[in-house]
């Protein structure tokens, strides 16, 4: 009798660790904070990029948010054994055309506040500079709408929603926008169109969410179900935008909706778990609650496991929930009527938000904005993730001077190393 009790309390104490063990995907409300840091920065002004490097790692001072603390006992990015020191690594400048080396490019071209480079899953360099710090996360804005579109696919690919079906049908909230009836899901989610937004409208946009404004809202959803808000007309996008728009907030409802799900929710249990993460993870949201498709922050390294996470699904594809098709439409060669991308190599194109990059094959990255971006070269194993504040958006010169770093962090890693 006693070796059966002393045999079930053995089999609860490891129950109860194991439970204890599973990581939580149960984000905390927590409310906007006094909306200023320091004497200048306020509600109006802390988007600007003069101010990102302090107010993207306290976007909850100005704006509600949901917080997810890292799973206790998680495993820390583990250091390659022989690391990269990739600040004395020489290099061309692309704007100049002179000899300089890589530390330069990063702090006087690029103006990168943080740099994670894996190879193999495996700490090769790591640098912060300008007060950000490894635990801290950070604000994504622009560059979160690719992993909404890989959550989009994963809902496909899941049954969760139905390519060639109108979003309405997933949002009855629009059922009574005509404009919307022959926007498919597929169309939605690969983002190669867009509407077409006054400046107005934008303005008003992003006072809906928040973002702009400290005046009571009736929230972002409100927002975009209003009568005839969706009838303007659908552009293609020839030139890759690096500007958030409506539709990215219609796509994070689509997600939650069809989920049945919030979502920060949906991108812990299908993302966010598997990767592993380290450090907390918030998602903004409007007054009312809801996430907004800018909303996400992580830390640098979480970034990085997400780059990871899309490398290793291409190897494991039985024990990835990452569609295979997926990851070879991002890296399929481009055609050659493609439209150039200023800076980058040609056959460069945006894929569902992704940059497929051309060039050397298997390439692709997620660039946001201001020089926030995530690279993903299949082939090499290798990943590199950048937070950055960039004076502007997008350009020509940020966009050649990524892929020169790019390029010679690629080489070295394929040259051999003293110890």
């Amino acid at each position: 009798m006693k070796r059966r009790l002393t045999m079930l309390s053995l089999v609860l104490a490891t129950t109860i660790s194991t439970a204890r063990a599973v990581p939580s995907c149960e984000f905390d409300a927590v409310a906007a904070g006094s909306g200023r840091i320091g004497q200048w920065i306020d509600k109006d002004n802390w988007l600007a990029v003069e101010n990102q490097r302090v107010s993207l790692q306290a976007a909850d001072v100005f704006m509600p948010a949901r917080r997810l603390r890292p799973a206790p006992g998680g495993e820390a990015l583990r250091a390659a054994p022989r690391p990269l020191e990739i600040d004395r690594l020489e290099t061309t400048d692309p704007l100049d055309g002179r000899k300089r080396d890589l530390g330069f490019l990063l702090d006087s071209r690029l103006n990168v506040d943080g740099v994670l480079v894996l190879h193999n899953g495996r700490i090769l360099s790591e640098r912060y500079r300008n007060g950000l710090r490894a635990s801290e996360p950070r604000l994504l804005l622009q560059a979160t709408r690719p992993l909404l579109a890989l959550l989009g696919a994963m809902s496909i690919a899941q049954g969760k929603l139905t390519g060639d079906k109108s979003v309405t049908r997933f949002i009855p909230a629009l059922n009574n926008q005509p404009g919307l009836r022959k926007l498919s899901v597929h169309r939605l989610v690969q983002g190669q169109e867009r509407h077409a937004w006054s400046p107005e409208d934008l303005a008003q946009w992003r006072q809906a969410g928040g973002w702009t404004s400290s005046q009571p809202t009736t929230g972002i959803r409100s927002w975009l179900s209003q009568p005839g808000r969706w009838d303007t007309p659908l552009v293609e996008q020839e030139v890759p935008r690096f500007t958030g728009s409506p539709d990215d907030d219609m796509l994070a409802w689509l997600l939650a909706e069809s989920n049945a799900i919030p979502l920060a929710r949906l991108f812990c249990e299908q993302l966010l778990i598997r990767s592993r993460h380290e450090q907390p993870v918030f998602w903004l949201t409007d007054a009312q609650g809801i996430e907004l498709a800018d909303g996400l922050g992580m830390s640098l390294r979480d970034f990085g496991r997400l780059g990871q996470l899309l490398l290793d699904a291409r190897v494991s594809r039985s024990r990835s929930r990452i569609p295979a098709w997926f990851v070879e439409t991002l890296t399929a060669s481009s055609g050659i009527r493609n439209p150039e991308v200023p800076g980058l190599p040609k056959g460069s194109e945006q894929r569902y938000g992704f940059m497929h990059l051309g060039g050397k094959p298997n390439r692709v990255a997620i660039i946001g904005p201001h020089g926030t971006s995530l690279y993903v070269d299949f082939d090499r194993r290798l990943v590199i993730a950048v937070y950055a504040t960039y004076p502007r958006t997008g350009t020509p010169a940020l966009l050649a001077t990524l892929e020169q770093f790019w390029k010679v962090v690629d080489q070295a890693v394929s040259q051999p190393r003293q110890r």
